[in-house]
């Protein structure tokens, strides 16, 4: 959302909302209300001058939305990022990756990876000068973990992290690991005692300890990630630099819950997202396994979202000068 805001160009405000318990009821039994929000947040959003344009995501905050719009009698434009679990036509523009099960509709904007903002915010200069000392190229190693349908396949990762080592060792450079919040503790203790038996220059990261994730991704030469996250995948995307997945597995539950959508409903999208089209999506644009620059120009894709977004704030200019638009 940020990265959007900060592409078009105006002030923006961000409001981090807070939810009660009935934000658990879903966008569509709540309809155009705030009667899900916490009274600070509620206050944070009603007592203010209205927006030209709210940008969303999560589908917790679709009945806010809805009801700032209703509010507005249909003045504030919406854009929402990812999945809302309503019809895009509640929105002026729905921007999601493939994986979601969302049908087509004429205010619905696909693209092939997410916005993010991972590899263009402000670098940790204290992150940076902790790799400063570890010699080029840098391969980096990015590590997810289980979701609800994937996990991590432990042999085709150590196989990579191996792999990386063996190639580190025999032509030079070094080898950085970083895992996520979602990465199980035994795992991560093996990629450590990796690291550390390989004696090549490396390191291993972790979350909310240094070097930061945007320093690592900044200061990579190339970046293998695990397939389990669209996000992940996305901010190495948008640093331009050679990439490849590493394949993760299916869960017990995914095998099983895959089995029968694709008995009773085949080549349709699993609920709530199904990584398989993501992944298909990647392919189209050279993005596989194997580590190899994107065919996909980040100017270009930035281009086709703002080319959506545009004539959204200019009608809402219009409605705010007196002349009419349509809802």
């Amino acid at each position: 959302m940020i990265a959007l805001a900060e592409a078009i160009g105006l002030p923006f405000e961000i409001k981090q909302l807070e939810y009660n318990a009935l934000c658990h009821l879903g966008p569509r039994l709540l309809g155009r209300s705030t009667a899900s929000l916490t009274p600070a947040s509620r206050a944070s959003v009603l007592d203010c001058d209205p927006p030209d344009l709210t940008i969303s995501a999560g589908h917790r905050s679709v009945p806010v939305v809805r009801a700032l719009r209703r509010r507005s009698g249909g003045a504030i434009r919406s854009i929402h990022v990812g999945f809302p679990r309503i019809s895009p036509g509640h929105f002026d523009l729905v921007i999601a990756t493939p994986q979601y099960p969302i049908a087509d509709h004429p205010k619905l904007l696909r693209v092939p990876y997410a916005l993010t903002r991972a590899a263009t915010a402000p670098i940790d200069q204290a992150s940076m000068a902790l790799l400063a000392d570890l010699p080029r190229p840098r391969r980096l190693l990015v590590v997810g973990g289980p979701t609800l349908f994937w996990k991590l396949d432990e042999t085709q990762l150590l196989e990579t992290l191996n792999g990386m080592l063996e190639e580190a060792a025999r032509v030079g450079g070094s080898v950085l690991v970083t895992t996520s919040p979602r990465t199980p503790p035994e795992v991560e203790s093996e990629l450590a005692l990796a690291v550390e038996r390989a004696g090549v220059p490396g390191l291993l990261a972790v979350p909310g300890k240094p070097p930061r994730y945007s320093a690592l991704l900044d200061g990579a030469d190339s970046i293998r990630i695990t397939a389990d996250s669209v996000a992940m995948i996305s901010d190495a995307i948008w640093t331009q630099k050679p990439l490849g997945l590493v394949p993760v597995a299916k869960s017990t539950r995914g095998g099983i819950v895959m089995a029968i959508w694709e008995w009773l409903r085949p080549g349709r999208r699993l609920y709530p997202q199904d990584l398989r089209f993501f992944w298909r999506a990647l392919e189209e644009v050279g993005i596989s396994e194997r580590v190899a620059k994107p065919r996909i120009s980040i100017d270009q894709l930035m281009r086709s979202v703002l080319d959506r977004v545009r004539p959204l704030l200019s009608s809402s200019i219009e409605r705010k000068n007196g002349g009419r638009g349509k809802d």
